[in-house]
């Protein structure tokens, strides 16, 4: 049965989703709190979704579970703002990972950088706009300077993160990419 035919994730899959979700939460608490820190749980939801290949729902359900994560995490003045903003970011990683096409130099593959880039700044935004939203609601100034002081650079933290981590994942899981399938 091929990872196309499956009707859902495998036990395998669904460990190792649980695995680089606790790992990202576990890396997000005890990292020092610098100006701009890699979102490690949205690192580690692209490698999840990179390297499991969910289904639309699946694909959702990661998101779900890494809002929940962030609530641990998160230094949000509105924290549940993360239970819209992680199902878009899984839901764009989901919506880049799933056409095959090649993005590589050799058969070193660069979707990951391409995915973990978009799906941070899609979630970033999504965060970003509505915070900025429910501010402006109460009278106060909007936040979207933190789309380029923030969102931006922890995208290209985030980017520079799942790249690093893909390959030597991918080997060590002996997980095939389906892009570079014949």
């Amino acid at each position: 049965m091929t990872k196309e035919n499956q009707k859902h994730m495998s036990t395998r899959d669904i460990i190792l989703a649980g695995i680089l979700l606790a790992a990202g939460a576990v890396i997000r608490m005890f990292f020092p709190k610098l100006p701009v820190t890699p979102n490690f749980i949205i690192a580690m939801y692209c490698l999840t979704i990179l390297l499991v290949r969910p289904r639309l729902f699946e694909a959702f359900a990661i998101g779900i579970v890494a809002a929940i994560l962030s609530q641990l995490t998160s230094g949000s003045p509105i924290p549940f703002l993360n239970f819209v903003s992680e199902p878009v970011g899984c839901l764009v990683a989901y919506a880049i990972t799933r056409p095959k096409y090649r993005l590589a130099i050799g058969s070193y593959s660069f979707k990951p950088s391409l995915v973990t880039l978009l799906a941070t700044v899609a979630s970033g935004c999504t965060f970003v706009i509505i915070l900025s939203l429910i501010l402006m609601s109460k009278g106060k100034a909007a936040k979207y300077v933190m789309i380029l002081t923030v969102v931006l650079p922890t995208a290209v933290a985030n980017t520079v993160i799942t790249q690093l981590c893909y390959e030597p994942l991918k080997r060590v899981l002996r997980i095939k990419d389906p892009d570079f399938a014949s």
